[in-house]
């Protein structure tokens, strides 16, 4: 019941009566409820997992260390958050949050209709702020989705060969991942070789991998709900040139200049800046044109970032990943990906596959 405290401290400091959690992630988050069905609705006296027949047994067993009730609504379920708004006893101007990232206008229409006017408040980010800093349990969770997903790479290294087309090895990669205890793919495997490495988000495709092709991989895990990100670029089928080795090793440095900046008390701006600073020196600075990396969690895209425009200060506790690239286009691109923990001197990487362009073949360094 410490997260219900916690989000119940919040409100009380945003002077919200109430707050009404439809981001899936979120009510996850507060009441340990992992069916796709749901809304909760948080008073200072009560806590409230509204669901449907679906889920009740599953919900009230999945809730009980959490301090919510389950109830189960009506077919139009914001009727019954209405309803159950009422119940919980609204006093004349109180506020009850919604989350205005997720709840869209109509339904933000629909629930006001029934309500007085007024009452409705949007909020944005306040579970957030809780679910930012990773309990020991949610670090045990990531490391071990982090495990999964070296030790997938491992296996896989031996497949990635002249002939596998792009969808082959992505499928692979996922079919490792589960097969090694895995719920899922923590978003659709990105596999691009050759010119198409160069593609940031390239889809995998039928094209077959070519001797010397660069590939990019860049994929996760998720376990017990926590996701893992990962991505390795490596040469197939041949030794790497001394551009695609050139170009690998500037990558790798720009890495590791932000990881060794990493620490309390410095900006997810400042780290992007260390990365950054070492690619535009060397004449590539308009080929790095995404973030160098994001937090992740029961969502692989979480905030803060690092990111040029994030003023957010690193906290003891906070997962980020760290991933530089550069990308040219008819050439192809290479980047390459750690997920890290921040601690009280520095960060913690988490991830143990090695980090080299030439493919290890041989699973040396399989992951124990």
């Amino acid at each position: 019941m410490e997260r219900l405290a916690k989000i119940r401290q919040l409100m009380t400091e945003e002077k919200l009566d109430g707050l009404i959690v439809t981001t899936a992630a979120n009510r996850r988050y507060l009441s340990g409820f992992t069916g796709s069905s749901g809304i909760l609705v948080i008073s200072q006296e009560h806590a409230v997992l509204l669901t449907d027949f679906r889920y009740l047994d599953q919900a009230a067993e999945e809730v009980k260390a959490y301090g919510f009730q389950v109830k189960k609504h009506q077919p139009a379920i914001l009727e019954t958050v209405a309803e159950e708004i009422k119940a919980q006893g609204t006093k004349a101007r109180s506020k009850w949050g919604f989350e205005s990232e997720n709840l869209v206008e109509k339904a933000y229409r629909t629930l006001q209709a029934k309500l007085d006017r007024g009452i409705l408040t949007p909020t944005e980010g306040l579970v957030n702020r809780l679910r930012r800093i990773k309990s020991v349990d949610e670090l045990g969770s990531i490391r071990k989705a982090v495990e999964i997903t070296d030790q997938a790479w491992a296996r896989l290294q031996p497949e990635l060969k002249p002939g596998r087309t792009e969808k082959e090895i992505a499928a692979l990669f996922e079919y490792f991942q589960r097969e090694l205890g895995a719920e899922g793919a923590a978003f659709p495997t990105i596999v691009a070789s050759g010119p198409r490495s160069a593609l940031p988000h390239g889809v995998p495709t039928d094209k077959k991998i070519a001797a010397g092709d660069l590939l990019v991989l860049d994929g996760g895990a998720v376990y017990n709900g926590y996701c893992s990100d990962f991505t390795r670029t490596v040469v197939v089928g041949a030794a790497p040139t001394a551009d695609q080795q050139a170009l690998y090793d500037l990558v790798l440095k720009a890495q590791q200049a932000a990881l060794d900046g990493m620490r309390p008390g410095v900006t997810g701006k400042d780290v992007d800046a260390l990365a950054r600073k070492v690619i535009a020196e060397a004449g590539y600075g308009e080929r790095f044109g995404h973030g160098l990396g994001h937090s992740l969690g029961l969502e692989i895209h979480e905030a803060p970032r690092l990111a040029l425009t994030d003023e957010t200060v690193l906290e003891t506790g906070v997962v980020y990943t760290v991933e530089p690239g550069i990308y040219l286009a008819d050439w192809g691109g290479i980047r390459i990906e750690d997920v890290v923990v921040v601690t009280e001197t520095g960060i913690e990487d988490l991830t143990a596959s090695p980090k080299t362009i030439i493919l290890d073949s041989e699973d040396r360094h399989m992951v124990k």
